[in-house]
C-alpha cells in the first residue's frame, strides 16, 4: 500500500472506531438513546472519520499530489450535464427499480415501503450531504485511486467496497440507526455494488463532489422507503445484487481509459 492510503485506513478506522467504540456500550446500556445530543454527537463524530481522514492523508503526502490538486477533484462542477442526472437520478432509479419488483411478486406490500412523501427527497438529499456524503472524500478521493494504482479499478473498487462495509461494522449493534438489525453479509456485497458504480462516476469525471451527490442521493431514496433495507426484508438481497450488477455492467461496458492519471483533470463528457 501506498503511505497516502495507508495513513488514511489507520486514521480512518481510528477516528471512526474510537467515537463508536464508546457510543456502542453507552447506547446498549441505555445510558443514552437514538437522538439525544450526545448520541447524536458521538455518531456524528464517527461518521467523519473518512473526511478527517482524508485530510490528514492527503497533507502528510503533500510531495506525492499537494492539497490543491485534491481540492481540485474535491470541488470540480465543471463537468456536463449529464453527470450530475446519473449522480442524483441512478441510485433512485434502482431503488424504484427494486420498488417494481417488490410490487410485482408482493401486491400486498407495496404502500409500507414509502416511510415518507416523495418530496422528502429534497431536504433528505441535502441533509444526507453531511450524513454519508462526505465520506467520499475518503473513500474515492483517497483509497480509490490510490488502490488503483495496484490493482485496476474493478479490483480496488470492490476491496474499498470491503473497507468501506467493515468500517460500518458498529452500526449493526447500534440502536437506532439504519443498519442495526440488517444483515451484514448482505450489507457488504450492496456495499461493493455501490462501490462499482462510484468508480464508474468518478472514472469519468474525477470529480469527488460528483461522488458526494450520488451517495447523499443513495442515502436519501434509502431514508424515503423504498430502498431502506430496514423494512425490505428478503427483497434486502435483491437491493445489493441489483447494485453488483449494475455497477459491473458500467464498468465493463463504458470503462474511462485506464492510463489516466488520477489527478488530472477529465473532460467530464460521457
Amino acid at each position: 500500500m501506498t503511505r497516502r492510503l495507508t495513513v488514511y485506513l489507520a486514521v480512518t478506522f481510528a477516528v471512526t472506531w474510537t467515537f463508536w467504540g464508546i457510543l456502542v456500550p453507552l447506547a446498549r446500556a441505555q445510558r443514552i438513546v437514538y437522538g439525544q445530543s450526545l448520541f447524536m454527537l458521538l455518531y456524528a463524530l464517527g461518521g467523519l472519520g473518512p473526511t478527517i481522514a482524508a485530510y490528514l492523508a492527503v497533507m502528510a503526502t503533500r510531495t506525492q499530489a499537494p492539497i490543491a490538486e485534491f481540492h481540485g477533484r474535491l470541488l470540480r462542477w465543471r463537468v456536463a450535464s449529464s453527470w450530475y442526472l446519473l449522480a442524483v437520478g441512478l441510485p433512485v432509479v434502482l431503488a424504484l427499480v427494486s420498488l417494481a419488483v417488490s410490487v410485482l411478486l408482493h401486491s400486498d406490500s407495496a404502500v409500507p415501503f414509502f416511510a415518507s412523501p416523495w418530496y422528502m427527497f429534497i431536504p433528505l438529499f441535502f441533509l444526507m450531504i453531511v450524513g454519508g456524503g462526505l465520506e467520499e472524500l475518503g473513500w474515492r478521493g483517497v483509497a480509490q485511486p490510490e488502490m488503483e494504482r495496484f490493482v485496476g479499478r474493478v479490483a480496488a473498487a470492490v476491496l474499498v467496497g470491503l473497507a468501506w462495509s467493515v468500517w460500518h461494522l458498529p452500526l449493526f449493534v447500534l440502536r437506532g440507526v439504519s443498519q442495526y438489525g440488517t444483515n451484514f453479509p448482505v450489507f457488504v456485497i450492496q456495499t461493493i455494488g455501490a462501490a462499482l458504480m462510484l468508480a464508474w462516476l468518478y472514472s469519468h469525471t474525477r470529480s469527488i463532489l460528483l461522488c458526494i451527490a450520488f451517495h447523499a442521493s443513495m442515502n436519501a431514496i434509502w431514508a424515503l422507503g423504498p430502498g431502506n433495507p430496514s423494512t425490505r426484508g428478503s427483497l434486502f438481497l435483491f437491493d445489493a445484487c441489483l447494485g453488483v450488477v449494475v455497477g459491473g455492467v458500467l464498468l465493463a461496458v463504458n470503462p474511462a481509459p485506464s492510463d489516466r492519471p488520477s489527478g488530472r483533470l477529465a473532460s467530464g463528457k460521457p
